[in-house]
């Protein structure tokens, strides 16, 4: 009954054309793209990453085609928040904690910032996206830099994969020192944040109201801990309204007498 209510309303909201080409969308992005021959690396964020574009990808609708790869610049929206603010504080020699990797963009980024005499440690709970961050380092010239642990940080909330294959628990009173602390782990900021015993001349964190840590709360948690802060803006610029429904902006703390960044 869910199937064919989602079917009536798509007929309802988007008449027959328009539920035809979505249905041939949905076919192509998961019956025949997977099975094209590879094109280059999909470039998100600035970066090139383990998601890949097909060749017919330039043929098709943008609409069949998975929301990361429908702009023809590559995606340079994709977590511009948190890139904004690497690019902006992380300097060459320095050491970057990032904790919740995703499919490695903003642990790329943070590499390539801090130079070879840097290093990044990356905490992701989801066994599948540790692969991704590796691969994504490998692209970028940065696997020698860049240390993934499987492991969740605080709390696993909304880790990505099967629940089984989560990583192991780290306290947040365990997080190596660094100059640079980013945390986007959907929700366990609040707790990190509250028992985190290291105090990174900078901190990047993406809010999620949605899963218990909206912006006002972990704002006042950073100002608690000695950081001016400032909002980075949505997110996910591509997705503001799905980020405004929950809540999810990117702030920026800078220790106090670390104004410069």
């Amino acid at each position: 009954m869910p199937l064919l209510e989602k079917i009536r309303r798509t007929f309802a909201e988007s008449g027959v054309r328009g539920a035809l080409n979505r249905g041939l969308g949905f076919g192509y992005r998961r019956g025949l793209r997977p099975l094209l021959p590879k094109g280059p690396p999909a470039r998100m964020g600035g970066v090139p990453t383990c998601y890949e574009m097909k060749r017919m990808d330039a043929h098709v609708p943008l609409s069949w085609l998975p929301w990361w790869a429908t702009d023809p610049t590559g995606c340079p929206s994709y977590e511009a928040a948190l890139v904004a603010g690497l690019n902006a504080h992380v300097r060459p020699g320095d050491r970057v904690v990032v904790v919740g990797g995703g499919i490695g963009v903003t642990a790329a980024v943070a590499a390539l910032r801090a130079g070879h005499s840097g290093r990044v440690d990356c905490f992701e709970g989801s066994l599948t996206n540790c692969g991704f961050v590796r691969e994504t380092a490998a692209l970028n010239g940065v696997a020698e830099t860049l240390r993934v642990h499987h492991a969740v940080v605080a709390q696993g909330i909304a880790v990505y994969g099967i629940a089984a294959e989560a990583g192991a628990v780290v306290p947040p009173g365990d997080l190596p020192a660094c100059d640079v602390l980013e945390l986007d782990c959907e929700g366990a900021e609040v707790q990190i944040l509250r028992e985190m015993t290291i105090r990174p001349r900078v901190l990047l964190v993406e809010t999620h109201g949605i899963y218990g840590a909206p912006t006002a709360l972990v704002s006042g948690l950073m100002q608690a801990a000695g950081y001016t802060v400032s909002d980075l803006g949505w997110a996910e610029p591509l997705l503001a309204e799905a980020c405004a429904r929950d809540d999810v902006r990117v702030l920026q703390g800078l220790r106090d007498g670390h104004a410069g960044g």
